[in-house]
């Protein structure tokens, strides 16, 4: 499920530095990226301070009875690399079965209660990929 919030399309913008007295990187924050950049043009004493561009209550999805992983597969069938991917962003890439192909293997966002589970869906999309002729023996070498 999708968690819902008021759209909002906002922006927040913290100038983050190393702190090492108080280990607290964000200094500060404001809603406005000329004023952020104008804070950091006007205090740069801190050399390694730098601007991030946060979106503001977004959407996320919810489902906690599944985990979202990334997956690579090559051509043969066999894992090659499998992990947990814990963001807002793979985790939006891999409701929608995102693949994408990297060298020799297809690398592939699922969510899935398991890591067998998130496997045998990644195998089926890999075989629709090659069924589909996406992925071959030629693009592989591409």
């Amino acid at each position: 499920m999708k968690f819902h919030q008021p759209v909002t399309h906002s922006t927040i913008y913290f100038i983050l530095e190393s702190n090492e007295l108080n280990d607290i990187p964000v200094h500060v924050a404001f809603d406005d990226e000329d004023a952020a950049k104008a804070y950091l043009s006007r205090f740069n004493t801190f050399s390694d301070a730098q601007i991030v561009a946060c979106h503001l209550n977004p959407g996320f999805y919810t489902d906690i009875t599944r985990d979202c992983y990334f997956i690579q597969l090559n051509l043969q069938n066999d894992v090659y690399v499998i992990s947990l991917a814990n963001d807002l962003q793979r985790s939006e890439l891999a409701m929608n079965g995102h693949y994408f192909f990297e060298d020799e293997q297809i690398c592939i966002y699922v969510m899935a209660v398991s890591e067998n589970e998130a496997l045998k869906i990644a195998r089926k999309i890999k075989e629709k990929a090659i069924t589909n002729k996406e992925f071959t023996v030629a693009s592989a070498r591409i």
